[in-house]
């Protein structure tokens, strides 16, 4: 695999998203690490930023660190464009943190969605844009497997396309303070880890 050249334009900021993967270890992320990369030498995607997430078993801390720091994840390293300007915010960070079960490691990737970037530039030159989109989860794909001659099957979207304008205009309740309020009590002893998984599920599913 030859040295990667960076692209010298910006992002498309109308192409950001994040993905998230996980494993029960760190170590059992290489192969995806090394998937990425091969993913950004294709032209299909640029990785923004990349941050390690891993939560033990019997703890409800989650620890954030590099992927470079860890041997089996280092070609993401080269695969992280510096010259981006954008990184995942501490909060951002927090929100994806408070999804983590017990026991698994996670790659939290910023990725400029590069194969999109025709249908960006062709929704701009018309004076539209690329406004909102979302992963389809699994099991909802696989509850909706069969129905596709009838549009009354099961739904594919969690929640209606969240926009610059849906942000502005909606309150949005800060889970990740209210999942980091019971980890402290877990810390204090006051809340055991089986009682702070079940609040932890609550506010997820809230």
């Amino acid at each position: 695999m030859g040295e990667k050249v960076l692209p010298e334009r910006p992002p498309d900021l109308d192409l950001l998203e994040y993905v998230m993967v996980s494993a029960d270890a760190v170590a059992g992320l290489s192969d995806v690490a090394a998937a990425v990369a091969d993913t950004v030498h294709s032209g299909a995607i640029r990785v923004v930023d990349a941050v390690l997430l891993v939560r033990p078993g019997g703890g409800a801390t989650v620890t954030v660190g590099e992927p470079s720091d860890h041997v089996g994840l280092a070609p993401l390293r080269a695969a992280v464009d510096p010259a981006s300007g954008i990184r995942l915010s501490l909060h951002d960070i927090e929100l994806t943190s408070m999804t983590l079960a017990p026991g698994v490691a996670a790659l939290l990737l910023l990725v400029e969605d590069r194969w999109a970037d025709r249908v960006s530039a062709a929704a701009r030159a018309v004076g539209g844009e690329v406004t909102a989109g979302e992963r389809i989860g699994r099991r909802r794909a696989e509850a909706a497997l069969g129905d596709a001659e009838s549009r009354h099957g099961a739904d594919l979207l969690s929640r209606g396309p969240v926009t610059v304008r849906t942000v502005a205009s909606v309150g949005v309740v800060d889970q990740a303070a209210q999942v980091r309020n019971l980890a402290q009590l877990v810390d204090r002893g006051l809340l055991s880890l089986e009682q702070y998984e079940v609040q932890r599920r609550r506010v997820l599913d809230g």
